[in-house]
Formats: structure tokens, sequence, C-alpha cells
């Protein structure tokens, strides 16, 4: 597994600043927390469910591509160690009906 960390830069409200991923040996996206900037927070895969929230190709092993995809500065990637994924995880707010019960 590996532990990546993206922030994003922008002043949208309905999109994360900040998304912390969880990779298989494939680069697959398995578990995801996604952080917005009005507080809400929301986590999806494994025991939490909405795999559909997941990324469904793999990310780049060179996480500069995650940067390049937008304007300079405006994507910054990172790896990150497990334990922090795992803190994350196990801090981040869970809604039982996933992001979209926030619109029905």
């Amino acid at each position: 597994m590996q532990y990546i960390c993206v922030e994003w830069e922008h002043d949208m409200e309905d999109e994360p600043y900040l998304i912390y991923s969880e990779l298989d040996e494939e680069r697959m996206e398995v578990r995801k927390i996604e952080f917005y900037r009005n507080g809400l927070s929301f986590s999806y895969g494994a025991e939490r469910g909405h795999f559909d929230a997941l990324a469904d190709v793999p990310f780049p092993s060179d996480l500069r591509k995650i940067e390049q995809q937008g304007a300079p500065g405006e994507f910054t990637a990172r790896s990150i160690a497990p334990a922090l994924f795992y803190e994350v995880w196990n801090q981040a707010q869970e809604r039982p009906d996933g992001f979209m019960g926030m619109f029905f």
C-alpha cells in the first residue's frame, strides 16, 4: 500500500481542498478522505462503502504528474506515512449516507 495527500488550491466550496488516499499495489484508490473548506469531511472505501466515489483509474507513480494537471501551484501531491493516513481515517467524520446524502 501507498498513502498520499493531495492539496488543491481553489476557491470552490463544493470541491475538496485536501484529499488523503490509500492506494493498492496497482495504484488504485481503495480508501479516501476529503476535506472541504466549510468543515465537512467525507470518507469512502473499506467499511464506509461508497466505492463509486473512489478514482477509477490508477494514480501515477510519479506524483508530479498530479501537480501538472492544473495551473502551476494548484495541486501539491506527496507521499505520507501509513500512520498519518490511519490517524486521519480514524478521526474523519463519517456520514452514514455518504456525500450525496446531503442533497436528498
